[in-house]
């Protein structure tokens, strides 16, 4: 028996290994565009606001697939899932790096997005099921912390990669790896271990009767608000917006200014995993959401709205805006103590589509205001945006730090790191 369980612990590292690695390769994609943004405008002759929307296809797409991902999940397991989800992302990242065509290279970034959007979810759901649930905080946190590596190596040695040889080279070896990711996720991962409790598939009305359940919970959706208000300000300035800005405002390469907003990601990759251990040691949750909602508050205006101050210090509280994101990891922890165990997957499907809508949304947002307030200065054929422009862009940053603070505050409920539901009875061998 303890050889046993010594297999399953080792099976069960390796698998959660295996789902954090796609994860960091689609976060990697997720961030590309921010270190490209002027080979695309003149690759495609586009202006910020065809940028921003370039790149939020993928959050379209994204956004959308959340709830059927966690009803997938529910019913069919990881192993082929995210074997799948591997494999649609790395066509994707072949189609947009070898596509002339704009349009089609929007639909390259819809199927990133598609096959992305199983990604974050699937390590979750790993994690419930090969994990004990003291742990669960712990490993969301884990899993941002390394989610944040894939961002910060879609930032700097992305930036690196992309001046040396071209973003088309660069995007199709991306989809390269991506295949290999795919075929070793189908070798190796498993849906549950073999002795454990798992819910045996559910008809449709009996799903459509779940999904009922989890949208009728107030704290359901104070909760993916909060989890909305956490990552906008990351999918705005630190996946797209951060590098031109800080070109910008320091009159510096892409690789320097990716270095600065690399700080975000550093920040987002120390905080998770302390935050989750932290709120599972201290058994609470909303003092912690609240804490980090007004770390970014300060940060952000720190960051982006006073002028002159020097470089350094501004990295530092990038960093701090970094910290202030880890908090959206305590969602899906409150996702999981709120919510049955033969829904959670689906749960949380609905809290990630909360957390990555700001992309959606935001990314062409922004792009939108510039334009509005461009001078019609270009250089190159490319537009030049003044620092007036952004910071009327970016201020959607600091007002979701405060959404976020002012929602934790008042509006969740502590669960004090507990399940309301510690039956399972709809379990079976």
């Amino acid at each position: 028996m303890s050889e046993q369980q010594d297999f399953r612990k080792v099976l069960g590292f390796f698998i959660y290994c295996l789902a954090t690695l796609f994860l960091i390769y689609e976060m990697a994609l997720q961030v590309s565009p921010s270190v490209m943004t002027h080979q695309l405008m003149a690759a495609y002759k586009i202006d910020a606001r065809g940028l921003g929307i370039l790149a939020s296809f993928y959050f379209y797409s994204y956004t959308l697939m959340q709830i059927p991902v966690g009803v997938l999940y529910d019913r069919y397991g990881p192993r082929l899932l995210i074997s799948l989800a591997a494999f649609v992302c790395a066509a994707g990242s072949l189609f947009f790096g070898l596509t002339r065509d704009l349009y089609l290279a929007g639909l390259g970034r819809f199927f990133m997005g598609i096959g992305s959007s199983f990604a974050f979810v699937g390590v979750l759901v790993v994690a419930t099921r090969w994990f004990p649930p003291y742990v669960f905080a712990f490993l969301v946190g884990v899993a941002q912390f390394l989610a944040a590596i894939g961002a910060l190596g879609g930032e700097l040695p992305l930036a690196v990669l992309v001046n040396e040889y071209g973003w088309r080279t660069v995007m199709v070896l991306s989809g390269i790896f991506g295949l290999v990711i795919a075929l070793v996720c189908a070798m190796i991962i498993r849906d549950y271990p073999s002795s454990h409790l798992h819910p045996p598939p559910q008809p449709h009305h009996h799903v459509w009767k779940e999904l009922k359940e989890i949208f009728h919970s107030g704290q359901t959706w104070w909760t993916a608000l909060y989890a909305f208000s956490s990552w906008g300000p990351i999918a705005v300035f630190a996946a797209l917006w951060g590098v031109p800005y800080i070109m910008l405002k320091y009159n510096i390469s892409n690789t320097k200014a990716a270095f600065a907003v690399a700080m975000i990601w550093i920040g987002l990759a120390a905080m998770s995993p302390f935050l989750g251990w932290f709120s599972d040691k201290l058994g609470r949750r909303c003092i912690l959401l609240t804490t980090t909602s007004f770390i970014g508050l300060i940060g952000s205006i720190v960051a982006i709205y006073i002028p002159g101050i020097p470089f350094w210090l501004s990295c530092i509280f990038l960093f701090f805006i970094g910290m202030a994101a880890a908090g959206q990891i305590l969602t899906f922890a409150l996702v999981k103590d709120n919510n049955r165990h033969s829904r959670i997957a689906t749960a949380i499907g609905l809290n990630n589509m909360a957390v990555v809508i700001g992309g959606a949304l935001f990314q062409p947002f922004v792009g939108y205001i510039l334009d509005i307030f461009w001078n019609g200065q270009t250089e190159r054929g490319i537009p030049i945006y003044s620092i007036e422009n952004y910071h009327i862009g970016l201020i959607v940053v600091p007002i979701c730090f405060a959404i976020g603070a002012i929602v934790s505050l008042f509006f969740i409920r502590e669960t004090y790191c507990r399940s309301h539901y510690d039956d399972y009875s709809d379990y079976v061998h």
